[in-house]
């Protein structure tokens, strides 16, 4: 989808509760999100973070609130699963794998229904690349089950890079892995918003996660508190 609005995704006065009303978990929320660039989004646990992320990605549904992509109401697009699986790369804070498949295995999944993909690079020779740049070459043949929860996480944020989705969306990436690992899968993130234009919205309590940042989402009680230049704090 070639480029044509200044915000890659807007969101419009979120509201989600849970349990019949009881438990307000985003309460009004709204943010705009630029072409190419990655966004920190940071605040205490339970004020609202992974439910915002869920429902900009459609994977839960807001009760109120609108949520547009290239200034598109997602609603309106022929399906969310087409959308999901055809722009957005996620990374949960569980890792999602198939125990029964190899890493390899398990990367190649994100490209086995993607129609929209550029088809000059073969999937496997793509899927090789972005698991040497998150320090797996040697592993890839390694089944899911038989590697360290830390290799599990780099291989999962593979699956959400490999296909150059147009939007990053990740809970905690780096919340279990040690700071050298974190610092090599926030390189390789920025390596992919360079080449693709993608952007990146990361729920994060880690300071490599906001460092690398270039805005900073602080979120509290269910709502965006304030928006700061990573810049201006680090």
């Amino acid at each position: 989808m070639s480029i044509k609005t200044e915000y890659a995704l807007e969101a419009h006065a979120l509201v989600k509760n849970y349990e019949g009303g009881l438990i307000p978990a985003v309460k009004g929320a709204s943010l705009r999100l630029k072409h190419e660039r990655i966004y920190a989004l940071m605040g205490p646990s339970g004020c609202g973070k992974s439910t915002l992320l869920n429902l900009i990605g459609t994977l839960d549904t807001a009760e109120n609130g609108t949520v547009l992509y290239e200034g598109k109401k997602v609603e309106t697009w022929r399906s969310l699963a087409y959308f999901r699986r055809e722009y957005i790369g996620f990374v949960f804070q569980s890792h999602h794998l198939l125990p029964v498949l190899t890493l390899r295995e398990n990367v190649e999944t994100a490209l086995l229904f993607r129609t929209t993909l550029n088809q000059e690079q073969p999937m496997q020779e793509r899927v090789k690349e972005i698991l040497e740049e998150m320090g797996l070459a040697h592993r890839m043949d390694a089944l899911a089950s038989n590697v360290s929860g830390g290799e599990r996480q780099r291989t999962a944020i593979a699956r959400a890079l490999v296909s150059n989705p147009r939007l990053i969306l990740a809970d905690e990436p780096t919340g279990n892995v040690d700071s050298e690992t974190s610092e090599r899968i926030m390189r390789a993130l920025r390596k992919r918003i360079s080449q693709t234009g993608a952007t990146a919205l990361i729920a994060t309590h880690d300071p490599n996660v906001s460092a690398y940042a270039d805005t900073l989402l602080l979120m509290k009680d269910g709502k965006i508190e304030a928006i700061e230049n990573a810049n201006s704090v680090f």
